[in-house]
Order: structure tokens, then C-alpha cells, then sequence
């Protein structure tokens, strides 16, 4: 009977988090992307792999970091969809023994002025407020409420023609809220050079982001993003 609920609680939570519009009581405040976009669904040419990237913030900036604010990650998938077949191209499980993340894994991100504030793109500090450890990442979010909080999960190859798509599992706690992501980028070590929405000079080229999730009401979720 408790697993009963258990999936019905879960599959009433999924479908909320689906919708194509979303409460802006759950968006933080300063965000680019207030709901899904996709700017590329299929790989542009001369971009030969795909980075999943998830990110979360605060409610509102200067929020108290005695506000529950909490982020839990089972795990995130790339799955790569070719006709009517999908398949897992990899898997990030967290399953490490109290591993913190460096800069080229993660980051505390600009908020203010503007969030990503193109004058300091690519700069970023240790996200000093997550761990992964016996299959979970562990964000706490309160921690920090005037930066965003970025990270990646690694490239895979990609084929011409294909969509990408993640599936996540977490569980969000309190004022805070998280979103996915995709970039494609030119190959498996190119770095990060500068910013070009039109993917012509730039070694990354953004593939979609998602809607936002916010408090899960104390159980695991499972989504997939993008929406069709």
C-alpha cells in the first residue's frame, strides 16, 4: 500500500512539474530562462558533443541561509533520442565517498547585477556547498543565496540529426529551485572561449533549457527534459 502511494504522490508531482508554464512562485529571482526554450534540438554543424548541466539559486537573493534551502540528486542521464528508440549514453550516480567539486566540475556563478553577467562569463568559485557521497549529491543552496549554483555532469559524443534529452532524480527542499540544461560543444576538451548566441564563433552553442522544479513536497521525483 505505501509503495502505491508512494508512486501516486510521485506521478501527481511529475505531472506539475511538466506543465509547460509554471508559478512564478518557484522561479528565482533574476532568472534568464523563466520556462523551457530550446535554441537547438539537434546538434548544429561542427558541434560533435553534448554537456547536461543542471543549475539552482534561492527564491530570492539575500534570502537567510537559516531558510531551508536543499537540492538531493540520485542521479542525472543523457539519453539520446534517434526515431521512436532512446538510449542512456551515460549516467552520473554520485556514487563517491564525500567528493567536492573543483572549478572544472561546478561553480558559484555571478547572480548580481545580472545573473551570468557576460562581463565575467566564464568566472566562477568553488561551489563550496555541494558533496556527492553514497549515491546522492547534496546541495545546500541556502548556503549561498547571491550566486547561482552551476554544474555539469561529463560530454558525450553526439550524432547528426539525433535529440538529447535528460532524465533526473531529486528531491527539492524549501525556498529554492533548480533547472536543467544542455550545450552542445565542438568536441570532448575544447574550453570555454566566449559567448555567441549564434554558435558561429563560440566552442559552445546552448541546446535548451527547462522549466524550473521547485519544493517536491518531500519525495523523489523523476523528470525528463525538454518537454515535447
Amino acid at each position: 500500500m505505501k509503495k502505491i502511494l508512494f508512486y501516486i504522490v510521485t506521478s501527481t508531482i511529475i505531472a506539475s512539474c511538466n506543465k509547460s508554464s509554471i508559478e512564478d512562485s518557484i522561479i528565482p529571482e533574476g532568472a534568464i530562462f523563466t520556462s523551457q526554450s530550446i535554441r537547438q534540438d539537434i546538434p548544429p554543424s561542427g558541434f560533435g558533443v553534448i554537456l547536461i548541466w543542471g543549475q539552482s539559486a534561492t527564491l530570492k537573493g539575500g534570502q537567510a541561509q537559516t531558510e531551508k534551502a536543499l537540492v538531493t540528486i540520485d542521479y542525472m542521464k543523457t539519453i539520446e533520442e534517434i526515431g521512436t528508440t532512446r538510449t542512456v549514453l551515460n549516467t552520473e550516480e554520485y556514487n563517491y565517498s564525500n567528493k567536492t567539486y573543483t572549478t572544472n566540475e561546478a561553480g558559484l556563478y555571478v547572480r548580481y547585477p545580472i545573473w551570468f553577467d557576460t562581463a565575467v562569463h566564464d568566472f566562477h568559485s568553488k561551489a563550496s556547498n555541494m558533496i556527492a557521497t553514497n549515491g546522492f549529491l547534496t546541495i545546500n543552496v541556502s548556503q549561498t543565496p547571491d550566486s547561482i549554483i552551476h554544474w555539469w555532469i561529463p560530454r558525450v559524443l553526439v550524432k547528426s540529426g539525433a535529440k538529447y534529452y535528460t532524465e533526473v532524480k531529486l528531491k527539492v527542499e524549501g525556498k529554492c529551485a533548480v533547472q536543467f540544461g544542455a550545450d552542445f560543444w565542438r568536441d570532448l576538451n575544447v574550453e570555454f572561449n566566449h559567448y555567441d548566441r549564434d554558435c558561429i564563433t563560440s566552442n559552445n552553442c546552448e541546446a535548451w533549457v527547462s522549466n524550473w522544479v521547485g519544493d517536491t513536497k518531500g519525495v523523489y521525483i523523476v523528470v525528463t527534459f525538454p518537454l515535447n
